[in-house]
């Protein structure tokens, strides 16, 4: 039994003509009422009594119509699935992120994607560049907006932007009256940064300008992510290197200031798999690029 089977079935059956199903099914009417006889046969039972008055379902007929209807259905279903699934418009997308990649312009961009994609599941987790650039590598995620590290011919990569890095600070402190903070100002100042062993990377740019200076601030390795390193700045426990593009979305009580010299804005990028052949990716590559 095949599909066009039950197709030729249901639609003699909601018609009760054999004419008129043919002319529906761009079909010729004997091949048609050879069909027909096929599937009763292989099923053992006849499905319509035809007589000269007309066509009309047997009982068993009548019982086979239902199931009939919902094979038909699942079949598109499952039809439309695939095809959703090929094309990017449904599957699954395993995100990583550094928490500076966690931007209201990324936020719009996801909005986005999940607009024109309602179907394709997000599962997304943060964690270090390092670390995300290992999960990619072991086939533990799709994509990951990260910063560039090591070079590697199993990953591709697309630049998002350039981040500026601010100095945090909390509102009462007496620099907040500066328009910019000159590294000497770091001389012995309570400086707060991640715990290495979640990120060996943060502030690691900002400890090589204030060495280049010959400036020694007190680092404090005071949190093991960034969200509770700005609350701790609120609390009035310090100072702390921000990415500028997360400034709209801090706490209340913390204020920013550049640098003076600027530091050396970071890079951001999105890197995923060379041998990826998910089109949920593919897709959101391409918005991405938009």
């Amino acid at each position: 039994m095949e599909l066009r089977h039950l197709r030729y079935f249901v639609t003699v059956a909601e018609t009760l003509n054999f004419s008129s199903a043919a002319r529906r099914l761009h079909l010729a009417q004997p091949p048609l009422s050879a069909q027909i006889r096929s599937l009763e046969a292989e099923l053992g039972v006849q499905l319509f009594d035809r007589s000269s008055r007309g066509v009309a379902l047997t009982k068993a007929g009548r019982a086979f119509l239902p199931a009939a209807l919902d094979t038909l259905t699942a079949a598109r279903r499952a039809s439309d699935s695939a095809r959703a699934l090929a094309s990017g418009k449904s599957g699954l997308l395993r995100l990583g992120l550094i928490s500076p990649a966690a931007t209201p312009e990324l936020a719009a961009r996801l909005k986005k994607f999940h607009h024109a994609h309602p179907h394709v599941q997000l599962r997304v987790r943060q964690e270090d560049a390092a670390t995300l650039q290992r999960l990619l590598e072991t086939d533990q995620l799709d994509l990951a907006l990260t910063r560039p590290l090591t070079a590697s011919t199993q990953l591709r990569q697309l630049k998002l932007g350039d981040q500026e890095q601010v100095l945090a600070l909390p509102a009462d402190h007496p620099w907040a009256r500066r328009r910019s903070i000159p590294f000497r100002l770091l001389q012995g100042a309570p400086l707060l940064l991640i715990n290495p062993e979640f990120n060996p990377h943060y502030g690691q740019l900002l400890l090589g300008r204030c060495a280049h200076h010959d400036v020694r601030p007190l680092v404090n390795y005071a949190a093991d992510d960034l969200a509770t390193l700005i609350w701790l700045v609120s609390a009035g426990l310090g100072v702390c290197p921000y990415p500028g593009s997360l400034t709209a979305t801090a706490p209340k009580g913390v204020v920013f200031r550049p640098f003076a010299p600027r530091l050396r804005p970071l890079e951001l990028i999105a890197l995923w798999s060379a041998q990826s052949t998910s089109p949920a990716l593919a897709a959101f590559v391409e918005a991405l690029r938009a």
